[in-house]
């Protein structure tokens, strides 16, 4: 039997940061479902951020950065 070892640093981060977080390609892709009448991502994301720390109540891809290809996010904060 093999333990993992515990590293205190990485426990303390972990315990600090949360593991899901809005990222604008997940935002968007809920919006673009939601305006088409299909509200299942935005629930499923609100879900998620409501618990930010449990992966295990999240799909995976939420925690993973964007794809590559992906271009920038262009955000506009005026109204």
């Amino acid at each position: 039997l093999i333990l993992p070892v515990v590293n205190p640093a990485v426990t303390a981060m972990n315990a600090v940061n949360p593991l899901i977080v809005l990222r604008h390609h997940l935002g968007q892709a809920a919006i673009a479902q939601a305006e088409a009448g299909d509200f299942s991502e935005v629930r499923r994301l609100l879900h998620a951020l409501q618990r930010p720390f449990d992966a295990a109540s999240s799909p995976a891809h939420y925690a993973e950065a964007p794809p590559e290809d992906m271009p920038p996010a262009c955000l506009s904060c005026s109204s």
